[in-house]
């Protein structure tokens, strides 16, 4: 019987690996619930996403909300204003590639901001790692932020593919961050729909990031 169950218990640790694996995944900082060592235990009521790699949506169906998770970590790493993020990222298939987006909540993901945007070159070659550099703004006001990564595929199903960590950022006592609101593309039905472009010849979408809104987010002083 303990043999049987030791092979069960090492065939989940196995399996976990597997799916943590697959697609890509934000896993510094860490992404809510990642199983990764180091990172936070999830909040009361949630559990470790063994999946967090896997895409959120398709342009047909939602499987997840932006983030994938909505409850976030009671523990945030810390940021200051100004400071480059080196973000890194778990890779087991980077579908050729796409466009990232990475952005900055102060409402629990209510409002959006645009810290940085990489057009088709996002992922293109990666395998096992991959890190990407990202400025929080000089001037970003104090307080609890989220930080989210946002990735359209290249090639294969038409997804989208979102983690979000949470932060706390030092700066300055109130103010307002003022940029574009992110492009949610292949979110369900709706939604713009990003199609393949594994070739450079091939149209990519980037004309809907163009058409992003602006967005002023405002932090009181405290």
């Amino acid at each position: 019987m303990m043999f049987k169950t030791t092979i069960l218990a090492a065939a989940m640790v196995a399996f976990s690996a597997l799916t943590v694996q697959a697609h890509v995944g934000l896993s510094y900082p860490c992404a809510r619930y990642h199983p990764a060592a180091g990172c936070p235990a999830p909040p009361p009521g949630q559990s470790i996403d063994y999946d967090i790699n896997a895409p959120i949506s398709t342009s047909d169906t939602i499987n997840a909300p932006l983030c994938k998770h909505t409850v976030p970590y009671t523990k945030r790493t810390v940021f200051k204003a100004g400071q480059t993020i080196q973000t890194k990222y778990s890779v087991g298939a980077a579908h050729g590639g796409g466009h990232c987006q990475w952005a900055l909540s102060y409402d629990n993901g209510k409002t959006w901001v645009v810290l940085k945007t990489m057009i088709r070159e996002c992922l293109r070659g990666a395998q096992g790692s991959y890190s990407v550099p990202v400025q929080i703004p000089a001037n970003a006001p104090s307080g609890k932020a989220t930080f989210m990564w946002l990735w359209n595929n290249a090639i294969g199903n038409r997804e989208l593919y979102s983690n979000c960590a949470d932060i706390e950022i030092q700066g300055k006592n109130g103010g307002q961050l003022k940029g574009l609101a992110p492009l949610i593309a292949n979110h369900g039905k709706g939604s713009p729909v990003i199609g393949e472009f594994p070739l450079a010849s091939q149209p990519d979408g980037s004309e809907l990031f163009a058409k992003r809104k602006s967005v002023t987010i405002t932090v009181a002083a405290k």
